[in-house]
């Protein structure tokens, strides 16, 4: 029988530069190198969490990059089913001592958040807000996105 050579098999012949031997010849042998999508800062700090029984989410990365502090005093108000934390020295809640929010029964009732519910955090430092969106708001925002994205639109 005889010896035959399964070329897919054999390694490339490397150099003394250590590259195979027929390294940058002739037509591409691979496939074509991915274009690497921009990176862009974004302006804001994005969080999850959940609301537990009392009302309270942890929020340590929006709080950290709002600079927001314990006692720190807070008016809170609900427009277009969201949340929106903003300092007030005249504000009757207050940051607890913990890295937490807390989201009053009323405001939570108002979007529809219950207990054990996940919740969107954005915290805006230029204007100094927090805002909290429910998970179905969230993904109203994005349905037409995830619609594109799983519908097999080429990358």
């Amino acid at each position: 029988m005889r010896e035959r050579i399964i070329t897919g098999l054999v390694p490339p012949t490397i150099t003394d530069r250590g590259c195979p031997a027929d390294a940058g010849r002739g037509e591409g042998h691979g496939l074509p190198l991915p274009v690497i999508a921009r990176h862009r800062e974004l302006p804001v700090t994005y969080g999850m969490a959940r609301v537990d029984p009392s009302g309270r989410v942890s929020a340590t990365p929006v709080l950290h990059t709002l600079e927001w502090q314990p006692a720190q005093r807070l008016t809170i108000r609900v427009t277009t089913g969201a949340i929106i934390l903003q300092p007030d020295q005249s504000g009757i809640h207050r940051l607890p001592s913990t890295p937490q929010i807390m989201i009053p029964a009323t405001a939570r009732a108002r979007c529809g958040i219950r207990t054990g519910d996940s919740v969107l955090l954005v915290a805006d430092p230029r204007r100094d807000i927090l805002l909290v969106d429910p998970l179905p708001a969230v993904d109203e925002a994005l349905a037409q996105r995830h619609a594109t994205v799983w519908g097999g639109e080429p990358a």
